[in-house]
């Protein structure tokens, strides 16, 4: 999946696949019906548009639905769109709008200041 994006429903469905792994069909959308109340055919629609963007495998008898792309690479797609296109690309802009949010703690800043001090101690 390169930088595919996801509309909320199909990351509603990829969340399910993340925390639950691999599952037949019948069963997530049984789940969505009793969580969402998505219809069947709302679901087997999502799955089709996953799997036709590469984001999940289907395989039969059963249909099962197998997550092909991670949560990671998902979120970096998000980062990298929001990136683009509202900070032109600088992700010090980014950042800096981020800081100057009135919902930062000081454990929020503090936690920043840890991921920031560890990556420094990678490169």
């Amino acid at each position: 999946m390169d930088e595919t994006k996801l509309f909320d429903s199909e990351l509603m469905l990829m969340e399910y696949l993340w925390e639950h792994g691999p599952c037949i069909a019948a069963d997530l959308s049984a789940a969505f019906l009793e969580k969402y109340e998505w219809q069947k055919s709302t679901t087997y629609i999502v799955l089709k548009r996953l799997e036709k963007k590469g984001a999940i495998s289907r395989e039969y008898p059963n249909y099962m639905v197998t997550p092909l792309v991670t949560r990671q690479q998902v979120q970096s797609a998000e980062t990298n769109t929001l990136l683009e296109r509202m900070f032109d690309g600088s992700f010090a802009r980014m950042f800096a709008s981020f800081l100057n949010s009135d919902q930062l703690s000081d454990n929020a800043l503090d936690e920043l200041q840890a991921i920031i001090e560890e990556k420094r101690k990678e490169k």
